[in-house]
């Protein structure tokens, strides 16, 4: 069963209390995965990365810049189908964090069984400048951080306790959400309650780390868990036999 829903009396969490430091100026909102601001925004921040590289970059940006380029494109094949991307397509919600009448960052998300999949999320190619770049006036921090908690409020909304799964593209992804208060899932949080089925199945990753034997790709890629929930024996159990079926 779902953990019951979070109450004022809880602890804020890692995301509520990095939030915190000041008052969010971020909207977070759901739109149709086909919606065609966010699609244009993608293809806006596609072709205003290649002009922010023209400027003098720290190392640290110039990578964060190479992710964001990979993973703005990923996320505009799975919205056009040329990827399948987690889960199924029709199951898929888009999430957008606007502020100043701008879009700053854009995740596709899942309402899964035992909390919120967040399966890519991408914030504006400016938001990625810091202190030792040139100075940009679209820049605003925090939009990634605003999904993240959106998609935790989404889980409470729920009854799954603000659980938050995601599979993180490498070790700086990993550094910012361990930050945030994510940790590596383990078989006993019964991965495959977190994580979209896809029309084939699930992905052969999030299967092996059901299975208690993760390889290099979850090594590199790892998946990640936020306030994880009490997992009785018996629904590891079901959901590992089900993974082998």
């Amino acid at each position: 069963m779902p953990s019951p829903c979070s109450t004022s009396d809880d602890p804020p969490s890692p995301i509520a209390r990095a939030l915190e430091v000041r008052a969010s100026p971020f909207t977070c909102s759901t739109v149709h995965r086909q919606d065609a601001r966010a699609r244009a925004a993608l293809g806006a921040w596609l072709d205003a990365i290649p002009v922010l590289e023209r400027r003098s970059l720290s190392a640290p940006t110039r990578a964060r810049l190479a992710d964001s380029r990979r993973i703005c494109g990923e996320l505009a094949r799975v919205l056009d189908g040329a990827e399948p991307g987690e889960g199924r397509a029709s199951e898929r919600t888009l999430h957008l964090a606007v502020a100043r009448g701008r879009i700053h960052a854009i995740s596709s998300m899942f309402a899964c069984p035992a909390g919120t999949f967040v399966e890519l999320l991408v914030t504006a190619p400016w938001n990625l400048l810091t202190g030792d770049d040139p100075a940009d006036p679209r820049t605003m921090r925090g939009a990634g951080t605003a999904l993240v908690a959106a998609a935790g409020e989404w889980s409470r909304r729920r009854g799954c306790g603000g659980t938050i799964a995601l599979q993180a593209e490498n070790a700086r992804a990993v550094a910012f959400y361990e930050r945030l208060g994510f940790r590596v899932i383990r078989p006993e949080d019964d991965p495959l309650s977190l994580v979209p089925k896809g029309d084939d199945g699930w992905s052969t990753s999030i299967l092996r780390v059901a299975r208690g034997r993760p390889g290099t790709e979850e090594r590199r890629s790892p998946w990640l868990l936020l306030a994880p929930r009490p997992v009785p024996a018996v629904a590891v159990m079901t959901s590992v036999m089900t993974a082998a079926g």
